[in-house]
């Protein structure tokens, strides 16, 4: 995708011409790099290039050995609702609440400029609930950040082990958004 198609995929009826024939498609910046959760201090680095200036989402995939642990999970979650939106603030939600939204999970992200490594972002975001599953996997949004056209490196650090999860296959990605 490029700048000029993004700004067409953006227009009221043009643009929903263009999703429906799958020209506004973003495929994700960063796919299914595999970060361990069992170990705190786990990290991946990879390079990655935003095509138009846009906030952009960091996504957790949890593939289970089975549909039936899938099921059986808590740790993960198994539902989304209002609480689960970054920020996440698990200490504030009423523990009459938290029941489904698994168990929250800090990483810490810096982006830095491919160029010269000048940091652009360095924040701590946690994970909490799922948002989609399917098969034996489950989903969760991070968090978003904010990027302008250009070539970076992105470190993504699991900031605490999570018991429980050791043979929880789970990756990252970097998505342009989950619809129009």
């Amino acid at each position: 995708m490029n700048p000029i198609t993004y700004s067409l995929c953006q227009k009221p009826v043009i643009g929903v011409v263009m999703w429906i024939t799958s020209l506004c498609s973003f495929p994700p910046l960063i796919q299914d790099e595999p970060i361990s959760l069992a170990e705190a201090g786990a990290k991946i680095s990879t390079t990655f290039q935003a095509p138009v200036d846009k906030g952009y989402g960091f996504d957790l995939a949890f593939e289970f050995s089975s549909n039936e642990a899938r099921l059986k999970d808590q740790i993960v979650g198994s539902r989304y609702d209002e609480h689960c939106r970054s920020p996440v603030k698990f200490e504030s939600i009423p523990e009459s609440k938290r029941e489904g939204l698994g168990r929250p999970i800090p990483f810490r992200i810096v982006v830095l400029r491919k160029s010269d490594r000048t940091v652009i972002i360095d924040k701590t975001l946690t994970s909490l609930c799922s948002f989609a599953s399917s098969d034996n996997r489950k989903f969760r949004m991070l968090g978003g950040v904010e990027l302008v056209r250009g070539k970076y490196i992105a470190e993504v650090t699991n900031l605490e082990s999570q018991a429980g999860l050791e043979s929880v296959k789970t990756t990252i990605s970097l998505v342009a958004g989950h619809g129009k």
